[in-house]
């Protein structure tokens, strides 16, 4: 009887050994459904993430910026009929993630995010990404905001009011306690409705001002977010200790800044050498009037990771060079992505 009884037991524990095999087969099995590339719309990226989300992917981004397995392909462009199309892609390492953005600069663009798995190349979504764009170049220069403001700054000055705007606010007041911000544009009636909306979904103190020096003038912090061809913000508008983003210009033949500030400042950043050696005109002109060196501008990665020193002291002027890069892209549609799925937004893509 005890041998038969042992045999039972055996069978029994076979049996279930089977089960908690099949079953674990079956949760296998099951987890690709679960992880099928999505599809997610414009309202859906706004509903999963924010500008301090973003943030804090390019913070964790930048900290991994010397990953071998990293790599930023700066933006082509290629003229077409009265637009022009932008390539972009990256591959981040420490994520295993590789992508590009691609987009069309014409009747307000139509961007797009393609995302995939460097483990086995499969996709993992494809994301309509013009509030993507907006979000994570905000972040950007909130980052930098993070790391270069003195930690005292109080007062935001604003030149540009478009589309890109708002958000370079949001990231700036996401990072530093602002109390008031001064908004320039030269149209009277976007100051005036730019400065109502950042009062109305920020709950912070915006006023216009009546002229680009008058919103800069006192500002700790500063943020131009123009496409402008010739510089709209001078140094000798600005005081002591500012910091400067200038988001807008991500062209050669553009720039926002003029030479002086530049020159002026202690620190200046961007996000990419290489992308900035294509396209950041302030830079470039300095640099072929051999009154800068590339060895003079540092990356936003290395300032975070300690390889390249930030602000010194509560005097300096530090100015960071925002170009808007792929791998910036694909970290921020890596988190959107993730969420999504915990989230049960989007759909599946065939």
């Amino acid at each position: 009887m005890a041998k038969a009884a042992r045999k039972s037991k055996a069978k029994t524990k076979a049996a279930s050994r089977k089960k908690t095999k099949a079953a674990a087969t079956n949760k296998r099995k099951a987890a690709p459904a679960n992880k099928a590339a999505l599809y997610l719309t414009e309202d859906d990226v706004q509903r999963l993430v924010g500008v301090k989300d973003a943030i804090a992917t390019l913070e964790e981004l930048f900290s991994t910026w010397s990953d071998p397995a990293t790599v930023n392909l700066p933006r082509q462009r290629a003229h077409i009929g009265n637009g022009s199309f932008n390539l972009m892609g990256a591959a981040c390492g420490a994520a295993e993630i590789f992508g590009l953005k691609a987009y069309y600069g014409i009747g307000g663009g139509r961007f797009h995010v393609l995302l995939y798995s460097s483990r086995d190349g499969s996709l993992k979504g494809m994301i309509e990404a013009d509030h993507l764009g907006r979000i994570r170049t905000g972040a950007a220069s909130g980052l930098a905001t993070k790391l270069l403001a003195n930690p005292d700054a109080r007062i935001l000055g604003v030149i540009g009011a478009g589309r890109q705007a708002l958000t370079q606010v949001a990231a700036v007041c996401a990072v530093r306690q602002i109390e008031t911000v001064r908004v320039f544009t030269r149209t009277p009636e976007h100051r005036e409705t730019f400065a109502k909306q950042i009062e109305r979904t920020l709950r912070v103190t915006a006023k216009p001002a009546t002229s680009a020096e008058a919103a800069i003038g006192d500002a700790d912090v500063v943020i131009t977010i123009t496409k402008s061809t010739e510089p709209v913000l001078r140094a000798n508008w600005l005081k002591s200790g500012v910091h400067v983003n200038a988001a807008g210009a991500n062209a050669a033949e553009r720039r926002e800044v003029d030479a002086e500030t530049v020159l002026r400042a202690t620190v200046r950043a961007t996000d990419h050498l290489a992308q900035a050696r294509l396209e950041a005109g302030e830079y470039r002109d300095l640099v072929a009037a051999g009154r800068l060196k590339w060895q003079d501008v540092v990356e936003l990665g290395d300032i975070l990771t300690g390889k390249a020193p930030g602000r010194r002291g509560p005097a300096d002027i530090t100015l960071f060079k925002s170009l808007g890069i792929a791998l910036e892209d694909i970290a921020f549609a890596d988190l959107i992505i993730r969420r999504a799925h915990q989230q049960g937004v989007g759909r599946a893509m065939p």
